[in-house]
């Protein structure tokens, strides 16, 4: 998809009621005759699953629905999930559950296969990275099963602020952050739903602060992982009944319960993270790097070995990955950057932003390799020539682009040094 400016996130506004009533009457129902296993009325907590498993990701994404479907949906709790899946001739592909390969939704039934027959909608071949395919679904599902709360888990492929929701058989297509912002906006408009009670990323490196940014208009709380996630992804069996057995949660407790599911069932993987943030306090981060950028900046030649020797130092995410991520732990970043004679107005900023980490951090679980992380990365090449020029138009974090740019510009040879300076 043709990248969207980032003015377009200021669509994300809430409908009059009369308008929302009309919006919703616009949307198109679930097919005719597919009744409602769960019951109507409105439910505590409606769960709405972006599968993006047109890629290599099939069998593990129908892996995952029959765990969902081991819980099952129930008058307090919908579970629904949209669907698209691929043909391949490679080993990977999974012929199970009747082998479709178009786009299809499903309400989530207890002990259900994800065949053909079980969907209540079926879309033809749909483009997961395009944003009117994430937004169609979230009006969809909210304006069929209805619940006081909603979580919107996006199931795929994740690269960071490079976006994620890939599609193979769109030419790889995947969302932008700026789409991601585009699809939740467009969905906001079309409901008048405020904000989404917690949004979740079963994919890899999603727990950025680019991400946390663009998503933070849109929704209350956020879980992801900073590092590569297992194949397998989520508990989803563990989590969701859970929220099964007490719906009446808030979304910050159901977080809680996705992280230490997840590390429970990932004991002795020693590089698992997840966490989840109180998206309400990522303003607060975001102006603490903001400012942070500003005075590494103004440091000038004399404060870029410092900087190489942080960043050399930092904790590093998909580290066999270096050039395609280069995704680094912020947290333990503002430590470093604070030691080893920092100015004042660095060292401020570093602890404004450690601050604002600990704060909006609402759970935290890791393997023994980032036991000392604080759940959130940030992008940070280690060479020049590692820069994805791109950065500076997908990220909204504008002040670190333009810190990164000048630091590379000036400060390349400062790394061999610090990698060798023993401090």
């Amino acid at each position: 998809m043709a990248l969207h400016a980032l003015a377009l996130f200021a669509l994300g506004f809430a409908l009059s009621v009369g308008a929302a009533v009309i919006a919703l009457a616009r949307i198109s129902p679930v097919a005719a005759g597919a009744a409602d296993p769960a019951g109507g009325g409105v439910a505590d907590w409606t769960v709405l699953v972006y599968m993006a498993s047109d890629n290599n990701l099939e069998p593990a994404a129908l892996n995952n629905l029959r765990q969902i479907a081991a819980v099952g949906s129930s008058p307090r709790l919908r579970i629904v999930a949209q669907v698209d899946r691929i043909a391949s001739p490679e080993s990977w592909d999974d012929s199970t559950a009747g082998n479709w390969t178009d786009t299809k939704r499903f309400l989530i039934t207890q002990g259900m296969e994800p065949d053909a027959t079980m969907a209540v909608q079926c879309l033809g071949e749909l483009n997961t990275g395009d944003p009117a395919t994430l937004s169609d679904f979230i009006v969809w599902g909210m304006a069929n099963y209805p619940a006081r709360h909603y979580a919107l888990i996006l199931w795929s492929h994740g690269g960071a602020w490079q976006g994620l929701a890939s599609d193979d058989s769109s030419g790889g297509d995947s969302l932008t952050l700026p789409e991601l912002g585009t699809a939740l906006a467009a969905a906001r408009a079309r409901t008048g739903y405020g904000q989404i009670d917690l949004i979740g990323f079963d994919a890899c490196l999603m727990a950025q602060l680019d991400v946390f940014q663009v998503i933070a208009p849109y929704a209350r709380v956020v879980v992801a992982s900073a590092e590569i996630e297992p194949s397998q992804g989520w508990a989803w069996e563990a989590w969701l009944g859970a929220l099964a057995a007490n719906p009446g949660q808030d979304a910050a407790s159901v977080a809680g319960v996705i992280v230490d599911s997840y590390i429970s069932a990932y004991q002795g993987t020693d590089d698992v993270t997840l966490a989840a943030f109180d998206l309400a306090e990522v303003d607060h981060i975001s102006l603490g790097l903001a400012r942070l950028a500003s005075a590494l900046r103004a440091g000038g030649p004399a404060g870029d070995a410092r900087i190489a020797y942080a960043r050399a130092t930092v904790d590093i995410y998909a580290p066999s990955l270096p050039d395609a991520f280069s995704a680094v732990d912020l947290g333990r970043l503002t430590q470093l950057l604070a030691a080893h004679g920092a100015t004042h107005d660095v060292a401020a900023a570093a602890e404004v932003t450690a601050n604002a980490i600990r704060h909006a951090c609402i759970a935290y679980g890791s393997g023994q390799s980032h036991r000392d992380g604080s759940g959130i990365s940030i992008y940070f090449p280690l060479t020049a020539a590692q820069y994805a020029h791109d950065y500076e138009h997908d990220s909204p974090l504008t002040r670190w682009a333009d810190f990164l740019k000048a630091y590379h510009h000036s400060a390349l040879p400062q790394v061999a040094r610090a990698n060798s300076s023993g401090w």
